[in-house]
């Protein structure tokens, strides 16, 4: 932080108050900051009790496959994510630079790892096709690459002489790591919507399917619309949604470092939440392996489901990706 920045100590009523070396705007950017850290964190870890139930049966009574260690996985790096920021923004830290690599790092990895969920259901989707496996694998990397764009690019220091650390540098090339999750699920979302609907609208005609797709009338669209509920396409859009909405706001010129920064938590918790929330309903048998039918909630009777009972529907097996 340079010091042009920070007020000077003399005269402060309490100068071992962090935000007294701040001015007014900033200052109050940093205690809302902390607020919505803190609403994170709590709603976060309220998702995480909620689930305590079928987080332990997959764990306990369920093949522990790739997919089932990604899932934890993605969940163990989005909670050390946003422990990481509410640290930063609350304790006292002898070493800024270390642990904005820290949560840096953790961004990174909950990101991939949520974004390897999406990457699990839409080939499973498209399953055997090897270019949409080619295609979404390329997108995948994509993520992983423009999130390194994080730790190598983001800055902390000291508040003034407290311990107190304050991000101080948000480069533009950062924004690449927004717009690549973005592209990859808007993608996922697109292609496992056009699958259901390939499957699902009775008019066979490209023009058809896609008028439908985007809100036109057909003689399929009451069924499309209870298909992508079952499917948990919803949960999807909400995703997509909010990766355009942290775009916008890093797209803000007027905006500070703490701004931008502090929004990415929420957005990634609440994508990372609807990734596992989908990953759940699929193991649990709550969304067909066709995105059409519904497969029986009960845990014996969903290993192995397949679509070939429904000769119109997806021909997949789930095994493939998830284990089941």
């Amino acid at each position: 932080m340079t010091t042009s920045f920070m007020a000077n100590a003399t005269g402060l009523l309490n100068p071992s108050t962090p935000v007294a070396f701040l001015p007014p705007a900033l200052a109050d950017q940093f205690e809302q900051s902390r607020y919505l850290y803190a609403a994170t964190l709590g709603a976060y870890v309220w998702d995480i009790a909620l689930n305590l139930g079928n987080d332990s049966v997959l764990l306990f009574k369920h093949s522990v496959r790739f997919p089932t260690i990604v899932y934890f996985l993605s969940r163990t790096f989005t909670l050390a994510l946003i422990l990481a920021c509410f640290v930063d923004a609350v304790a006292p830290v002898e070493n800024c630079n270390a642990i904005v690599l820290g949560y840096s790092i953790c961004l990174v990895l909950s990101q991939t790892a949520t974004a390897m969920l999406f990457f699990l259901r839409v080939t499973a989707v498209w399953y055997p096709s090897k270019v949409a496996f080619a295609v979404f694998s390329m997108l995948w990397i994509g993520v992983l690459g423009a999130g390194i764009t994080v730790p190598l690019g983001v800055r902390e220091a000291h508040i003034g002489p407290t311990m107190q650390c304050i991000n101080t540098a948000l480069p533009a090339d950062t924004k690449v790591a927004a717009i690549m999750p973005l592209i990859n699920d808007t993608a996922i979302f697109l292609a496992i919507n056009y699958r259901i609907l390939a499957h699902t609208i009775v008019g066979d005609s490209l023009r058809a399917r896609l008028r439908v797709l985007l809100g036109g009338t057909g003689p399929g669209l009451s069924t499309l619309s209870q298909v992508l509920l079952q499917s948990g396409q919803h949960f999807y859009l909400i995703a997509v949604a909010t990766h355009v909405t942290l775009l916008v706001l890093l797209k803000l010129p007027h905006l500070t470092p703490i701004c931008r920064g502090m929004f990415s938590v929420p957005a990634l918790a609440l994508v990372n939440a609807m990734a596992c929330l989908v990953f759940r309903r699929i193991i649990f048998g709550r969304i067909g392996s066709d995105g059409i039918s519904k497969a029986p909630t009960t845990l014996t009777s969903h290993f192995h489901v397949t679509a070939t009972s429904n000769p119109g529907s997806l021909s997949l097996d789930w095994s493939h990706y998830y284990g089941i």
